[in-house]
């Protein structure tokens, strides 16, 4: 033992040394010496805690998962967990929208707190603030092999970088699919331009991007920290997440190591793009054949899982980060019964979906699948993604980031015992921007079955409608058990609406004190096309292929 502890002091003086006493491997040191010392007397090292697969789909509702809704045949793979696993009808995004719904689930906080209530582009110098400590860095730090597999849309630039953020391994793009252009455009409303070709300044050959009004190049495809394609083939894409995908799990389970891979899928957000063997198998057209490869790459992972002997020690998560971006008509997917019908019908029309409070922006599928620990069931109880980070903390006796407050909750007893763990009340913040109020601000709140909206309109549906932004006081009360569809609000002078509102405008008050109180952090939300990822500035679009 002498030995032992005489090699790992001179290990451990030499990373000092060298300068890498920064390097999160110091922080576990004793783990580490534990391990160490297990080799040198041939002990077992094998780490048994369990792993974490974390499905993260793009504006996929509540309502394109057939165990949601019978009317979908296109998810197989995505059902049988669900009917293996627990499935939750009452699992809510921490935003309505890309950017904040990730940092969320990242952090188990709200925008508020992070900074990161806005839209980070592909030009962003900023990104979900450094002081910010995501599931990944935490994770990491305590010993578990982590990896991205698709879309991060946190920042790029500088440190922001997933490879910065706690990932040992990143394979996917910056951004949504309609952040830069591609040689083969998917399918979209309007129609993407494909990117120029030929050499020449990048900067005199610019590619306008329609759907975000604003200047962009080829859509990037890094591994780690190189940009391996640019522009990225978005139809052959989703099979390349599922192999590294399997290839990562592989090398986990050989390795012994127990790791963390957060699978961020840009299924189902325009363009749709697929493999040819998808194409015209669905029964709604070209979301429906999109839905299916997701579906079926859920299922290939998951079946790595089997063939590893690693699925009874590993529990997987599938959800959306929103709901379906109405304005995209048929190629947008399906909120269930959560239409939002007071903005159809009496907030002057416009959008239900993605980016507003309505139940359809945010009421997202939500599954946790574990053989042998989660009892097959479904929960009624409010959740929020961002319980997950806190969950999964818990069940691998992993410490929680120090120094700051959560909005999410560890819901493992729920999961494991089938306890009553829920939250009483959830919080929904503006996803919007302009003109529909301020990113961030909490817009509407939810207390058990009821729900208050402060803020309605200001998004357009699929006919390009837009109802006015109107603010309500006192809000929009809504009974969401007897009412799903927000169709009818509570009378004002009922003495129900009185007793919940009061208990609500508590609330309401309490949230920001508990902010202004808090470690919050403030992002930088500048950017430049000049700023964006760019491979070879020598040719249009930035063109360049590293793969071979």
């Amino acid at each position: 033992m002498a030995l032992v502890a005489q090699f790992m002091l001179a290990t451990k003086l030499i990373l000092i040394l060298s300068g890498l006493a920064t390097i999160t491997i110091i922080p576990n040191f004793d783990k580490i010496s534990t391990m160490v010392s297990d080799r040198l007397r041939g002990g077992p090292v094998d780490d048994t805690r369990p792993n974490i697969v974390i499905f993260f789909a793009d504006d996929m509702g509540w309502g394109d998962v057939g165990a949601n809704n019978p009317e979908i045949e296109d998810t197989p793979n995505i059902d049988k967990l669900a009917s293996n696993g627990m499935r939750f009808t009452d699992f809510h995004s921490g935003a309505a929208v890309c950017t904040p719904s990730r940092a969320s689930l990242m952090t188990a906080r709200l925008g508020l707190r992070t900074g990161a209530y806005g839209m980070f582009n592909i030009g962003s110098y900023g990104g979900l603030p450094l002081n910010e400590t995501t599931m990944a860095e935490t994770f990491k730090s305590a010993g578990y092999k982590t990896a991205l597999i698709g879309k991060w849309h946190l920042g790029v630039h500088g440190r922001h970088h997933p490879s910065y953020r706690g990932f040992d391994y990143y394979f996917g793009t910056p951004s949504s699919n309609d952040a830069g252009c591609v040689d083969f455009p998917g399918i979209d409303l309007p129609l993407q331009d494909s990117c120029l070709r030929g050499s020449g300044s990048n900067t005199s050959t610019w590619y306008w991007n329609v759907t975000h009004s604003r200047l962009s190049n080829g859509l990037v495809l890094f591994e780690n920290k190189k940009i391996l394609e640019q522009p990225v083939n978005l139809w052959g894409l989703n099979g390349r997440y599922g192999a590294k995908a399997s290839s990562f799990i592989e090398e986990s389970v050989k390795e012994k190591t127990p790791f963390l891979l957060y699978m961020a899928f840009n299924h189902m957000h325009v363009p749709l793009a697929f493999d040819d063997k998808f194409a015209n198998t669905s029964k709604i057209g070209a979301f429906g054949d999109t839905l299916r490869e997701l579906d079926h790459t859920v299922g290939s992972v998951v079946e790595t899982l089997q063939k590893n002997g690693a699925s009874n020690n590993t529990l997987v998560w599938f959800t959306s980060d929103n709901g379906p971006w109405e304005m995209k008509c048929y190629y947008a997917g399906s909120t269930g019964p959560f239409t939002g019908s007071w903005q159809k019908n009496k907030g002057g029309g416009g959008s239900s979906s993605k980016k507003t409070v309505w139940e359809g922006g945010h009421r997202v599928p939500g599954i946790a699948y574990w053989p042998g620990k989660i009892s097959a069931g479904v929960s009624d109880a409010l959740l929020t993604q961002m319980d997950i980070f806190p969950t999964i903390a818990a069940v691998a006796g992993v410490k929680m980031p120090s120094s700051r407050k959560f909005d999410g909750i560890d819901i493992s007893k729920l999961l494991l015992e089938e306890a009553d763990v829920k939250h009483e009340i959830l919080y929904h913040p503006n996803s919007g921007g302009d003109p529909a109020g301020q990113y961030g601000q909490i817009d509407a709140i939810r207390y058990g079955d009821y729900k208050a909206v402060y803020v309605t309109g200001g998004q357009p549906e699929c006919d390009g409608t837009i109802g006015p932004v109107e603010s309500h006081y006192p809000p929009l009360l809504f009974n969401l058990k007897d009412d799903p569809a927000e169709s009818t609000p509570l009378d004002p002078s009922a003495a129900e609406h009185r007793a919940v509102l009061q208990k609500i405008a508590t609330e309401f008050l309490l949230i920001y004190e508990d902010i202004r109180t808090d470690n919050t952090t403030v992002a930088n939300y500048t950017s430049s096309f000049f700023a964006g990822p760019c491979c070879d500035t020598r040719h249009v679009c930035c063109r360049c292929d590293n793969t071979q």
